[in-house]
């Protein structure tokens, strides 16, 4: 019996070896578990850091317009991370747009457009993500995740936005069963309010 298994262990070490030889730049994990690793969740910065990214492959100065998480079918947002995300960013030196769609933490489409916006949000702005505000709701507000038979927030969402004054980044969820999104400021992360059904 302990002959068989020192076989198998030496089988499955060679395997990995030879798997190495053919896939260098792969960690041990990657190899032997490839969809564990892979990054399919994917926090608010994460997500803006995709869209600016290719923002600037058609402008040296973009700014975010606004940026939400999309419904991914997945009760997710605990950890601030979800799936899919969209956003709008305007092209400000080229008085363009630039709408960009991610889904399992990859862009998958994007499209320029001739409407910008003068009313934009500044890198500068944003510093909190929303792996630390969805924490702060959760102790300050209780909030809950949605549930997953509700197909358009399950889970926690989130939002990057602005009005004429302020701008906010925000998560969305449930307190006592009702729906609520609570506000807080990007750059500090201080509270700014909140908003729930009745």
């Amino acid at each position: 019996m302990k002959r068989k298994l020192i076989f198998v262990l030496i089988l499955v070490v060679i395997g990995i070896i030879g798997y190495k030889k053919l896939a260098p730049n792969k960690s041990l994990l990657e190899i032997c578990f490839p969809t564990i690793v892979e990054k399919t969740e994917i926090t608010l910065l994460d997500a803006y850091f995709i869209g600016m990214k290719k923002a600037k492959e058609f402008d040296s100065n973009p700014e975010l317009v606004f940026m939400n998480s999309v419904n991914d079918g997945e009760v997710s947002g605990r950890d601030g991370k979800r799936g899919n995300w969209q956003g709008y960013i305007s092209l400000t030196d080229s008085n363009k747009s630039l709408v960009f769609a991610i889904e399992k933490g990859k862009l998958i489409n994007y499209r320029v457009g001739d409407v910008s916006y003068e009313k934009t949000i500044k890198p500068s702005s944003i510093k909190i993500d929303s792996s630390l505000i969805v924490k702060s709701a959760i102790k300050e507000f209780n909030l809950k995740s949605g549930p997953k038979s509700d197909s358009f927030s399950n889970g926690f969402h989130f939002r990057l936005l602005r009005d004429a004054e302020n701008i906010f980044i925000s998560v969305e969820g449930l307190i006592d069963g009702k729906q609520a999104e609570i506000f807080y400021n990007p750059e500090t992360g201080e509270y700014m309010g909140r908003v729930q059904s009745n």
